[in-house]
Formats: structure tokens, sequence, C-alpha cells
């Protein structure tokens, strides 16, 4: 008769199944598990078979012909979709190809196919299969199973016919072993889901095999077989690397291939896959390239292309989210298995210390079980908790590289505007570019006003996101286990559990409150760190300036107060933190008492051990999820916060350059050009700059030039034909705005349909020249070698130690401006561009070259069909070939036309040579004059004449000690090996603090841990005082309290109490509560213990107060002293070190420092006390467990060592790979409008997945490592869990309950705090790391001496200015060859001397030794008789005056940067700004709202960061009108006005000849015409001074190197005129004094 019939059969007997339990375990499982199977196999194979039917359908459809249909032609015209928009083409990341920057494949999908391993364990399955098959046939024919099966005679037919199911799919899984003959879904899966699930119920069947004593010998034997060969099945399947299916490895490159696609599952889920990793960084410490690659669906490109795919029109953050939620059920599933398996060990504990109480009550088997079962589950729970776990990491590194690489290509997309700063508020109002040469709204545009801002997006706003979801689960375990939690208390307290249930529910919105307060605080503080950082990127940037002005005290002070505002806010936050766990710590003690009080008072029950243990349990259980759901609900509302800026940036304004340039051009339409447009750079800002009206039409082929004064808007012209500005109404037309990666080559030309851009300040990349200059272009040597002669840098290469391969550094650090100026024009000269737009690509070299580059390059055959748009303010030497030239005034077209006309009309302006160049130029073109070749002998003839000159000038010279080097500026980023040096924490334990503070942490930690050790005491006092003596609950809940780890030590906390307060309370309130002991029993312990709780819950609050204030003024002193070193660091270490890398230390490391590490550190240290205190109170009550401890402790460290020589070098990693993301950030963001302009947003957009991905690595596998250690703990800790539970039940009968609960349960909570020990140690590890990276920069080679007190000039030096320099010898750093070469030169008080020579002679270095930024290798510089090198740099750099190449200007106003410093009146500041000719002698404000106003009559206007919303111009005369204001004896002027019109020019050194004719000046200058009135030329060449002399006595001479470059410079006549002119004027001055 079937069991069927008898509903009500037993399944349990005392300690084991009864026949019907085990009947039930035979049938059931198997045909569950086979339908499932079967039905699985049916629907998937009928959804393949009809997905196959289509396709075969399609193919057959393909076979028509092509234009059978009648629109077929005209298919983009019906399903105008299918063609991308312009805008896409350019940026959208689904369009990228899978290739590297290089164009080389990003890697390569490798099939891995079984080897002859895998193929015998497939083989070794099948037989087994068939064993099994044969068994389960058996049991119809034996009579021996008969009785076994007597009341369930189907189970022989339901095994055979499960089994023959396995066989057959086994079967076909053999046949398709070497190919494929029989296609189906994946059997692998389904043979082994049918071995895993079958293993379950035959346990059930094994344990009664073992125990029972109702079975017979054969159904024993059956039951045990049946069972080893399930076990050695699924062990099988569970090893098995490969499946059905071959597996794949992602190959790229060099790196190994990530072995997680080829790992078993069940080293996948033990995460051992990771172990030759591990045993590699044991052995030696780990290099970049022994970190494996990704899953091919874990690179940024793929994920990036998946996200993009979906194509929603949601929110970002929606789209987010939706993207990830498969990946998020997955890890709910897990969360919610480990919520309910965490219980089981407490439960299990529960029934084995029954046992121990009573052995009577239960069989000894069922409690061997029992504790099996303890560690079992722990175990799966452990697996549980790391897969949830590890699918958060790789939701997190997925989220990362979508949130960096959307902000990136956003940032690459968005409209250039620069946020304008008012001198007192830090407004982002974004006003709006006004100018000229609307300097390269690269350079001023996207600038650094909002590159702090953009990079924190990345840098902490990506993290903080990404972070979060890897730990989203814990809502959901948190909700289930309170949900458990207050189920089993029901059980147990009735009503009143739900009393104390709805006080956690109402304790919640405080929680919730108290994480909205600090996640307000968190918002502010980062506004304030995004000034913070803002700030320091400013400073570094403009270091140059700093020092020559010797400011870095005043940054300094600037940057302490922003610094000092956001440590206010951090203490602030760490207080509402504190206050946030104090609520934490408090729930449970005060739940438990209202709960008590409910049972007790109002329901009148009486309060037993057993009830009142078991309920204390369970709540301090409640702890847990609580905290977790406190944590992540403040978590979550930080991250949202980060969430809504990623957001915001992402909706921020794109640029409408495509929709301006892809419309369809009329029949009128110009070719290249404007009809009747007008632009603007802010429509919405007062002070914005417009161009207005513009009728332009570009002469395609040929030279169009665009001049006009400084400030007229020509850069704003060209890039306003780029498309970069607001477009108010008309058109702009420029051709070639498609991708580079789209264009098509002409066969003929060798060009294409596109547009090279040479910015005013020339944009590089921090790369070889060679690179900068191909730019991506494919290396075609002939032409290559033809650009760089055409751009003159045949002779910078000579000079240059490694050639074209040497590093220009970030922005082009090692070039002068003029090699600068000709690698960027030489990028656009190479490329295969047909339109070509330079802005002033002549302003930073001398004349000389400047006359090459004209006939070479800007007319020059590369050249050829090319359309070239110059902006320039050298009008006489590039309108003599021009076909087109416009001539700007603010904003506006003044007049366009051919030279003659212009000139006729008398736009050109008066210049005498202007005229002449027109003219020679028309006497050219009609009588065919000299061909270039000519020409060019004729320039290379006089080059020749200073070479040989020199030559002669060089022979008595020694010979030169030029030295060879391979270029490389930018060093690797360093990362110390193996253990964070002791020394690094040996420096943080000093700037903690002395021995009071160490004394006061101490004190604090010993006094929370003792006073825990009393409640716990306390406990057990009350146990024994009991009336009804509950031993077993009573350990229980001593275990239970000992057990819980402590997590207040992450949070922050309120102002330190002294202990003695607290002790008083505590002894009081005892004493009081004796008296009443009598009256109230139970109640009287419950006070007790909560005066305990309240005690502990300030002591710990006090605790965690006194370590994070501690930790913040430690944090602070480390920033003060890594920003003072930097401030003071050699000008050498920023030319070395790109400033991401810089950065980085200031905002990751220094963030890890203030807010990671304390709380890391103090939790170690009280998990550390906590391991102690344990151990000592076990060995007390069994001594046996001190051997066993020893053992254990040696297996932890064993682990703990793996563990960490991998952790730390993936760390380490992990942040040196964060600085190429940040820098590459900058870079691209300076250089928006150039890579817009190229069209090479694909190749940008990659390099940044690929800077995303060499960061994804280490950051993965540091986490997989973490799964690794945290499975290897639990599983020691199970260890634990099972021998001391083995040591108990052997101990039967004599130890008692209560102290072998105490001994087990404080034996768990022993492994729960190692696990904790080992794993934050690893943080501590992790952020110790950012200390050490930030103590390298204490040791950073300083400047000399500030000041220097015994040497300290009188206030009114230099008072003369007589400047005397002796056999000066210089060089950038000990290997280097020297730059100067023994140059002796004396200058007279108040003379100016002009300082010329070629590219490279070491003009700008002799300079910059007058301000001490290279120290004197031989020799000395006197200033007044005072050597410079015996003063202090201070009372040297603000003696002296130097108006720098680079005009440097900072985010405020006017009157900010002309006098940062508020020494200056008004009209002290306006004369200057007259003087230097921002404002007309004449000028007044204009109240015509249709033009442009002069922003210079209001010295508030906002100036932007860097000066982006002045031309290049503008900034120079900024510059020079703020050295004016110091009005200082000795003036140094490099380049100071090459990017000035030359009128203006004129016009200013007239200024400084009338104004400072009481200064000694030294100028440098390409335009020999500003300085052939001079008193003195200082001629240089090769480090070496050539020639030294009046300016007419040096021209006069023709054979002198002066007179050469005169020549040379085609102005010879005329300058030979200006020089005579004066040099008798000073002859006629000297006559009549």
């Amino acid at each position: 008769m079937s069991f069927f019939g008898n509903q009500t059969c037993p399944l349990w007997d005392y300690d084991d199944f009864t026949r019907c339990g085990r009947d039930k375990l035979e049938l059931i499982p198997p045909v569950v598990i086979g339908a499932s199977s079967l039905s699985i196999l049916l629907i998937k194979s009928s959804i393949s078979i009809a997905k196959r039917n289509k396709r075969i359908k399609l193919a057959e459809g393909e076979s028509q012909p092509l234009l059978a249909t009648q629109d077929a032609y005209g298919a983009i015209s019906t399903e105008p979709q299918s063609q991308p928009s312009l805008k896409s083409r350019h940026f959208d990341i689904v369009r990228l190809p899978d290739t590297n920057v290089d164009g080389s494949p990003h890697g390569v999908i490798e099939e891995v196919y079984k080897d002859t391993f895998e193929r015998l364990r497939v083989c070794i399955e099948y037989l087994l299969v068939i064993v099994q098959l044969g068994l389960a046939i058996s049991l119809s024919f034996a009579n021996a199973f008969h009785k076994e099966f007597q009341y369930a005679p189907y189970i022989p037919i339901v095994k055979a016919a499960f089994w023959f199911y396995a066989f057959i799919i086994c079967s076909i899984r053999v046949a398709n072993l070497k190919k494929v003959n029989i296609r189906l879904p994946n059997l692998w899966v389904h043979s082994t889901a049918i071995y895993f699930f079958n293993f379950f119920p035959t346990l059930l069947t094994f344990r009664s095999a073992l125990v029972s004593r109702h079975l017979s010998d054969r159904a024993r034997q059956y039951y045990i077989a049946e069972f080893v060969l399930s076990a050695i099945l699924l062990l099988l399947n569970f090893t098995a690397k490969i499946g059905d299916k071959p597996s794949t490895l992602y190959l790229t490159g060099k790196i190994t291939p990530s072995p997680e696609n080829v790992s078993s599952i069940l080293s996948f889920s033990t995460y051992s896959w990771l172990d030759k990793m591990v045993w590699q960084a044991y052995k030696n410490p780990l290099k970049k390239d022994d970190i494996w690659g990704l899953r091919d669906d874990d690179y940024a490109l793929r994920i990036l292309k998946t996200f993009e795919a979906s194509k929603s029109t949601a929110a970002f953050t929606a789209k987010l989210f939706t993207h990830f939620k498969l990946l998020f059920a997955v890890q709910a599933f897990w969360a919610a298995l480990d919520s309910i398996l965490v219980f089981a060990p407490s439960l299990l504990l529960k029934r084995v210390l029954e046992h121990v109480e009573d052995p009577s009550s239960s069989p000894a088997s069922l409690a061997w079980t029992f504790l099996i079962l303890m560690p079992t589950f722990k175990m799966i729970e452990s697996m549980a908790s790391g897969c949830s776990l590890f699918v958060g990491r790789r939701v997190c590194l997925r989220m990362k590289a979508i949130i960096i690489g959307e902000v990136y290509a956003k940032a690459l997309r968005r409209k250039i505007t620069v946020s304008e700063v008012n001198e007192d508020s830090a407004s982002d109002s974004e006003v709006k570019n006004d100018d000229d040469s609307k300097k390269e709204k690269e350079t001023g545009g996207k600038k650094t006003a909002e590159l702090g801002a953009i990079i924190n997006l990345m840098a902490i706003d990506a993290f903080k996101v990404s972070e979060i979801c890897g730990y989203l689960h814990f809502f959901v375990s948190a909700i289930l286990m309170i949900a458990i939690c207050i189920t089993l208390l029901y059980n147990l307290l009735g009503w009143s559990a739900l009393v104390g249930s709805i006080a956690v529910v109402a304790l919640l919105p405080v929680n919730y409150r108290i994480a909205q307060w600090v996640s307000s605080l968190q918002k502010d503080m980062l506004a304030i760190t995004d000034k913070r950082i803002q700030k320091l990127n400013e400073t570094f940037q403009s270091i140059r300036i700093i020092k020559f002005f010797a400011w870095e005290d005043k940054f300094f002070e600037s940057v302490m107060a922003i610094r000092h505002e956001e440590l206010n806010y951090l203490k602030w936050r760490s207080l509402v933190w504190c206050l946030g766990s104090f609520v934490w710590f408090m729930t449970p003690t005060l739940i438990t008492l209202i709960s008590f009080y409910c049972y007790t008072i109002i329901d009148g029950n009486t309060l037993t051990a057993p009830i009142a243990f078991t309920s204390l349990s369970l709540f301090t259980l409640l702890r847990s999820p609580l905290d977790q759901l406190s944590d992540m609900t403040s978590f979550v509302v930080q991250s949202k916060v980060s969430l809504d800026r990623v957001s915001d940036f992402l909706d921020e304004v794109e640029t409408s350059k495509y929709d301006q340039l892809g419309k369809e051009p009329g029949p009128n339409s110009p070719y290249i050009g404007f009809e009747n447009a007008t632009l603007s750079w802010n429509s919405q800002s007062e002070n914005d700059f417009k161009l207005r009206d513009l009728d332009i039409s570009f002469k395609a082929g040929k030279l169009n030039v665009i001049i006009g004064p400084t400030g007229a808007g020509k850069t704003s012209l060209l890039l306003g034909l780029l498309g970069e500005m607001e477009l108010l109404h008309g058109d702009v037309y420029l051709p070639g705005v498609i991708p580079r990666d789209e264009l098509v080559i002409d066969p003929q030309t060798g060009l294409t349909e596109s547009v090279a851009y040479c910015s005013q300040s020339a944009w590089l990349l921090n790369e070889t020249i060679r690179n900068n200059i191909t730019f991506g272009a494919p290396f075609n040597q002939d032409r290559y070698s033809k650009v760089v002669d055409a751009c003159g840098l045949t002779r910078d290469f000579e000079i240059l130690s490694a050639g074209d391969a040497t590093e220009v550094g970030e922005k082009g650090i090692t070039l002068s401006g003029g090699q600068k100026q000709r690698v960027s024009l030489a990028r656009a000269l190479y490329s295969n561009s047909k339109h070509l737009l330079l802005d002033d690509c002549l302003s930073a070299v001398d004349s000389h070259t400047a006359l090459w580059i004209y006939e070479n390059c800007i007319t020059g055959p590369l050249m050829e069909s090319r359309t070239c748009i110059l902006v320039s303010h050298n009008v006489a030497l590039t309108v003599q070939n021009a076909a087109w030239i416009v001539v700007m005034d603010n904003g506006r077209v003044k007049s366009q036309g051919t030279p003659e006309d212009l000139l006729n009309t008398g736009d050109l302006g008066d210049d005498d040579l202007i005229k002449s160049s027109v003219m020679s130029s028309r006497d050219q073109s009609s009588t065919n004059l000299a061909a270039l070749g000519d020409k060019n002998a004729d320039l290379k003839a006089k080059a020749a004449v200073i070479e040989s000159k020199l030559k002669a000038l060089n022979e008595n010279n020694n010979a030169d000690d030029s030295k060879k080097t391979d270029g490389k500026l930018v060093e690797e980023e360093t990362k110390a090996d193996g253990v964070v040096n002791p020394e690094v924490y040996k420096t943080y334990a000093k700037i903690l603090g002395g021995w009071p503070t160490w004394t006061l942490i101490l004190l604090t930690f010993i006094g929370s841990q003792s006073i825990f050790m009393f409640q716990s005491w306390w406990l057990r006092n009350w146990s024994i005082n009991s009336e009804i003596a509950g031993s077993l609950m009573k350990s229980l809940g001593v275990a239970y309290v000992g057990n819980v780890y402590d997590s207040t030590q992450f949070k922050s906390s309120p102002i330190i109490r002294t202990f003695t307060g607290a002790t008083h309370l505590i002894s009081a309130s005892i004493d009081t509560a004796n008296k009443y002991k009598e009256e109230h029993g139970t109640l009287y312990y419950i006070i007790i213990y909560a005066i305990i709780g309240v005690a502990y819950g300030f002591s710990a609050s006090m605790r965690v107060v006194v370590s994070f204030l501690a930790g913040i003024r430690a944090s602070n002193r480390i920033f003060k002293k890594v920003l003072t070193t930097i401030l003071r660091a050699k000008l050498r270490f920023f030319d070395k070190t790109p400033q991401g890398r810089i950065m980085n230390r200031f905002s990751k490391d220094i963030e890890s420092v203030d807010q990671e590490l304390t709380p890391m550190a103090e939790g170690v240290f009280i998990c550390f006390v906590q391991c102690v205190s344990s151990l000592i109170l076990i060995t007390f009550i069994t001594p046996g467990f001190l051997i066993f401890a020893f053992i254990i402790s040696f297996l932890y460290y064993l682990v703990g060592v793996f563990y960490l020589t991998l952790s730390r070098e993936l760390q380490r990693f992990e942040s040196i790979t964060k600085s190429p993301i940040h820098q590459h950030f900058s870079e691209s963001l300076n250089g928006v409008a150039t890579i817009r302009a190229y069209g090479i947003e694909s190749t940008f957009m990659k390099q940044n997945l690929n800077a995303i991905d060499n960061n994804n690595r280490p950051f993965f596998y540091l986490w997989v490592a973490n799964r690794w250690l945290s499975l290897r703990v639990d599983a020691v800790g199970s260890l634990v869990m099972l021998f001391t539970g083995i040591f108990v039940l052997l101990s039967v009968g004599k130890i008692d309950a209560g102290l072998a609960g105490l001994s087990l349960t404080y034996a768990i909570a022993f492994s729960e705090s190692a696990l904790w020990i080992v794993r934050l140690y690893a943080n501590v590890e992790m952020n110790m790391n950012s200390v050490e990276r930030l103590k390298e920069y204490f040791e950073v080679e300083q400047e000399p001496p500030y000041e220097i007190p015994e040497t300290e000039p009188p206030a009114s030096w230099p008072a003369e200015g007589r400047i005397s320099v002796k056999d000066v010898s210089l060089r950038y750093s000990p290997e280097l060859p020297r730059v100067i070469k023994n140059v002796t030169f004396e200058v007279e008080p108040n003379h100016k001397v002009g300082i010329v020579g070629r590219t490279g002679a070491g003009k700008s270095t002799i300079i910059t030794a007058f301000f001490r930024f290279l120290d004197a290798e031989t020799g000395s510089i006197h200033i007044d008789g005072i050597d410079i090198n015996s003063i202090g740099l201070r009372n040297l750099r603000q003696a002296i005056t130097i108006i720098p190449q680079d005009p440097t200007l900072f985010s405020g106003t006017i009157r900010s940067n002309l006098d940062p410093f508020e020494q200056y009146t008004d009209e002290q500041i306006f004369e200057a700004l007259r003087r230097v000719n921002l404002i007309g002698r004449d000028e007044t404000p204009n109240t015509n709202s249709g033009e442009n106003q002069n922003k210079f009559f209001n010295l508030d206007a906002p100036i932007a960061e860097g000066g982006g919303n002045l031309s290049q111009g503008e900034r120079q005369l900024v510059c020079l009108g703020r050295s004016l204001l110091k009005n200082p004896k000795v003036i140094l002027l490099d380049e100071a006005t090459s990017s000035i019109d030359y009128k203006s020019d004129a016009m200013i050194q007239q200024t400084i000849r009338d104004e400072f004719s009481n200064s000694t000046i030294l100028t440098i200058a390409h335009r020999l015409r500003t300085i052939i009135d001079y008193d003195k030329i200082l001629v240089m060449d090769a480090g070496r001074v050539v020639e030294y002399d009046n300016p007419y006595v040096l021209i006069a001479d023709k054979t002198s190197l002066f007179y050469s470059m005169c020549e040379n410079s085609g102005e010879l006549d005329s300058l030979i005129k200006l020089a005579k002119e004066a040099f008798i004027k000073k002859k006629n001055s000297q006559t009549k004094k």
C-alpha cells in the first residue's frame, strides 16, 4: 500500500527518519528533479528550433535581387533613423570599434576545449551514471529490497526512470565530446543540477543508514552506495573546468586572461581560482603586468556599449539602475539566503546546549548531527554572503566605468563655457567668455574653474555611487533578519515583543533624520572640497607665477582657509554620526527594557532566565541589521547627492557645433565663412562678448588672413567658424565636420575634407614630440621630415637631447613657447586636412623663423590646394601672399578684401613695411619673381652665415658637454613594494600626537572594553542568582553579548567627557539598586543591565570621539606639511610630475586619511582588545582551549599573510592607476576645441576607457582577494566552532551547560573578532598606503631658504639696479647637460638690455636664473653688489619683477588679478590699465548696448580661471599691468608682448621707456623692433654669450651675428634707421649732460 494513501504517516521517530520518511525522500525528489529538468529541456529546445527555422527563412529571403523592392534604393528616406546624426557619429560610444587606440584588436576570444583529463572526467561520470542506473534497476529484482519498499512499490520504477533519464543526457554529452552531433541546450547544466539536488535526499538516507537500528544490511549498503555515488558525481561536475560547450578566454596582449570562465563551480564559489595570483604575490611583489585581465564583459568599452545600446530616454539615475536590475536581483537572492542561514548556527547551538544540560532530552547521535551542521551552515552562509558581495563588486566595477565614461564623453560634448567667479562669491554663474583671442577656449574654456569639480565627479562621486551599489543587498538581508528576529521574539514574549519591535520602527525616523543631517553636511563638505581642489589645481597650474612673485605664503593661507572650513564640516559630520551611533547602540537596550516592562509589569508574567536570555540574545542580534539599515540609509542618501551631481552634469548644455555646421548650404552661401551671423559666448551674460553681423566668404584653397587689434575678436572668429560659439542668428559654413575615421582620402591630393586647428596657446599632449605631431595619423617618414623642416624644427631636434623622442611634459613644459607653437603648427600641417585654421602661430617665434615658416609652411608646397585661415599680428609678413584679408574690430568686421584693396582704403595701417610688402607681392605675382627654392636658398644662405659665425666663435670654447638622454621627463609613478614600511606607521603615530594623546586613546579603549566585560559578568551573576537556573539560556545570552561585533567604531562621536562622572553615576545607581534587590527581583537585574548599557554607550562614544578628533588633527598636519613641501619644491619637480598625480595626492589620498584611516584603525584596535579579552575568559573556563587557540591563531596568521601580500600590492596599483584617468581628463578638457576640430573624439574616448580598464583590473582583483580572505577566515572560524563543540560533547557530564555555552559562544566571538582584525588591518594598510604616498611628498627636493634673517638686504634694495653676471653655468639636473655655459655680462643702472638668440639659445633660462629657479653650478649673479645666492628667496623675488611668456591669471576679478593683496587705489589701477593700453588714454565707457563693452572699466568684472574669458593678448597686458603697479627697480620681460598687435606693442614699449626710465630692464624679444633702441643687445646661442654691445654698433658691423639676424628678419633697413636714431639721441643727451 502506498504511503500516499496515509496522509498522517510520521516522518521522524526519536533520532531518525521513519520508513515512511525514507520512502518520501526516495520518491518525491527524483520525480520533481526529473520532471523539472525535462520540462525546461523541452521548452528551451522548442524555442531554439523556432529561432533556427526563422533564420533559415530569412536566409532564403536574402537570395532575392537587391533592388527587387520598389523603394530599396530610397531606404534612407523611408527610414531616416538608420542614418545616425552627425553628433552621434562623433560621440556615440556604441559606434566605437572594438579596437585599441592604435587600431589593433582590443582582444581576441579564444575557445578552450576539454583536454584529455576533462574528457576522462566525463567518461568516469558516464560509468558512474551506468552504475547508478544498474543499482536502481536492481531494486526491482533483488528480494532483499522488497521489504524496504513494501509500502512504496513505485520507488524502484521511479528511481530507474530517473537514472535512465540521467543516462540519456550523459550519453548525448559523450556523443558530443569530439564534435556536436546532437544539437540541444547545455546538457552539462542539467546533469550537474540533477546530481546537486539528488545529493541532499541521499545524504539524509545515508545518515539513516549510519544510525538506524531497523534497517536490513542490504538496504543499509544500498543507501551508503547511493550516497557515495551521488557525492562522487557531484564532486566530478563541481570540479569540472569546462562544460559541454567550450569555455572562452579573452586575450588582450601580454596580460594573462582572467581564468574566471575556465574555473570549476567549486573553484569559483571558494575563490580558489585566485590562488595562483595569491601565491605569485607571496613569492615576489606583484608587477603591473602580473595582474590578470578582466572578463570580456567587464571591459569599459563593452560595458558602455551595452549601457548605451538600450537608448533609453529615462533619467540617468533610472537608466543606470534599470541596466543592473538582473544583477541586483541575483544579489538580492543571495542576500535573502544569507539572512535566513545566519540564524542556523544559533538555533543549532541552542539544541547542542540542551543536550549538554540534559543528555536524556535528546539522543547523542542527534547532538553530533547538530554539531556537524553548525560549521556546515556557517560555510554555506559564508558562501551565500560572499556571492552577494562578489556580484555587488561586479556591479560596482561596471557602474564606475559607466559613470566615468559618460562624464568624459559628456565633457567632450559640452558647450565651451567659462565659470566666472566674483572675488567674494564662489557662484558658478557661467558668465561667458568675452573676447578676441578667446584664448583657445581650450585653455580658457572648460578650464579648471570646473575642472576641479569635474575631476571630483570621477575621483569621488563615481567612487561613492559605485561603492554603495556593491552593498545594496544589505537592505534585503537586514529587513529579512529583522522580520525573522521579531517572529522568534513573538514566540517567546507574545505581544510584548511587538511593543519592542514598534520601538525599533519608531527609532528608524530618528536614524533617518540623523542620516539626512549627515548627508546635508556631506553635501556642504563636498562643495568645500571641490573649492579646495579647485584652488589647489589653480595654484599648481600657476606655480611658476606664484614663485616669480614669492606668493607661496599667500596661497598657502588661502588654501588653508578653505581647508579649515572643510575640517569644520568634517568634525560636525563626525559628531552627528556619533550621535547616530549612540542611538543605534542604545536601541537594543531600550527595546529590551520596554519589552520586559510590558511582559512583567503590565502582562504580569514571571521573567525567567531562559526567556530573559533568549530575548536578550535576539534583541542583541537585532543590532546588526539595524546598524546596516541606518548606515546604508546614510550612505545611500550621500550617494544620491553624488548621483545628482553626476546627473546634473550630464544634463548640461551641449555644443551646437554639429547643428551649426551640418546645415546644407544655399546657392549663394559661402563655401567657408559666415552668412549674416551673430555669435555669442553666453547670451545670458551681461559681460558677454559677441561677434556681430558677420558676412565673410573665405577663399578656399588660398591663404586668408585675419588681423585686428588685441581683443578685437580674432580668436573668437576662428572658434565661431569651428562652431564653438552660440549662433544667435545667421549661418556658419565650414566643410569637414565628419569624424576623422570616416574620412575618404582624395586620391589626387592625398587630402581629406576635414579641419586642422592650431590654437593660440599651443595645446600639447604629455607625449613625445613625434606623437604630438602625428596625432594618431599613420607615420610617413618623408612627409614627416618635410613638415619638421617647414616648421623650422630641424635644428630644435638637434638641440634636444632625445630629438623628437623628447617628452614634452605636461602642457609642453619642456619646450620653449616658440617650440610649443611650432609643434602645434606641425601637427596641423602633418594632418591630411584640407582646411587649416591657425591662430597666431607666429607670435612666439623670432623674425627669422617666422619668415621661414611663412615661406615654407603657410605658403609653402605642403599648403598647396589647402585653405589656410591665419590670425596674425605680423601684418607686414602675412599679407604678402594673402588672397583675402579680414580686419576685425570689437567683434565686427571693420573691412575685408584683397591686400591691394585694403592698402588703398588705409585699413592695413600706415606702416611702410606693410606697404612695401604688399607692393613686392604684387611685383612677384606679375613678374613671377624668385621661386620658393631660390627664396629658401637665400634664407638658408643667411642662416649658414649665422652658423659659420657661431662656429668661428665656438672654436675657442671647450667641447660641448651635452649628454644624450632618452627624452623621458615624466617619471613613472613610484610604488613601494612589500609591507608598508614601519617608518610610515611611526611617522603617522608621531603626527597623531605625543604621550598625552596616546594615553587618552588607550584609556578610552580599555575603559569601554572593561565596561563591556562587566556587562557580561553581570549577566552571568544574574544567571547564577536566578531562581530558575536556566543554565543553557544564561550562557547563550552571555555568548550573544560577547559575539556581537561592535560596529560603533565606524561612527564618529560627541565631545569628550571624563570617566569620573560616568563611574560615580554607575556606582551610585548600583548602590541604590541593591537596596531594592529583594523587592524587585528580576527587574533589579534588568535595571542594572540598562545602566551598564548606557555607560558602555557613553564610553564607546568617547572612545570613538577621541580617536576621530585625533585623526582629523593628524590629517590636517599631514595636509599642511605636504602643501608646504610642494609649494616650496623646486620647479623641476613640477616639470617631472604630472599635475594629475599631485592632485590625486590632494584629493583621494587626503580623503582616505581624513575619513577612512582613523575609523579603520580604531576598528582593528577594538577587535584586538576583544580577541585578547575573549581569549583570557575562555582560557579561564577551559584551559585546554589555549593550545587550540594558538593553532587557530597560526591558521589565521597564514591566511592573513597571504591575503595582505596580494591586497597590499593591488591597492597600490589601484591607487597609481587612478592618476592617468585624472591626467587624461584634465588634458582633454583643456583641449576640447582642438579635439573636436580634428574630429578625433573616438580616439580620446578610447584612451579614457583604456585608463578606466587599467584601474579596474587591480580594483576588481582586490575585492576578489577580499572574498578569498573572508571565506577562508570563515572556514577557520567554522573549525573553531566544530572543535570547541567536539570538546564540549566529549565532556558531557563533566562540565555544566552554563560553562559549556560560555566557552562555545566566546570561541565563536573570538573567530569573528579575528576575522575583523585581518580584514580591518588590510583596510588600515590600504589607507596607510595613502599616508605612504603623502609621506613621499614630505621629502621632495626643496628650494633654497625662503628667508635668511642674517643676510636680509635693506628694504630699499635694489636702489640702483646694477646687474653683474660672472661666469654663470647652469644645468637642470646633475645628469643633464649644461644649458648656460660660462655667461658673463654687466648691466649699468637704469639700462635697457635686449636679449636675442635662436630658439633654445638659453634666453629664458638666464632670466629664470635671476629668480634662482636654478642655482649656478659656477659663477655668481650680483644685483647692486649683493650676491643673490646669499639672500632669502622672498627678498630676492619680491625685489625684482618678471612678465613671463605665458600669462597667468587667477579666477576672480580684474581688481584681484591686478592687485591680489589690496595694496593700491582704484586710481593707480586704472592708470596701470591705461599704461598698457587696455583702456585708451581718452576712452570712456561705451553706452551703446549694441556693441561689446570694454570690461576693463569695471574693476569688479569677473575673470575666469586662467583668464579664460580674455584673449591671449589681453592676458599678457593684464600681467604687464600687474607688474607695472609694483614699480620695480629691475624688470625682466620674457616675450611679454608676443600676442599683442604691433601698434599696441609700440605704445607699450613707449610706456616702458617713459615710465621705467629709472629701472633696469632685461627683455627677451623675437620682434627686433621692440629692442632696437635699447642701450645694449645681448646675443646668445647654445647657452653662451656671443655678442654684447649697443644695437647700432652691432648692426653697423656686417660681420656681427646681430647684423645677420636683422638681415634675416626682412626689416634690415628700418632696423638700421631706428638703431641709428636711438644711438644719436643717446649721444646727444650724454653730450648735454
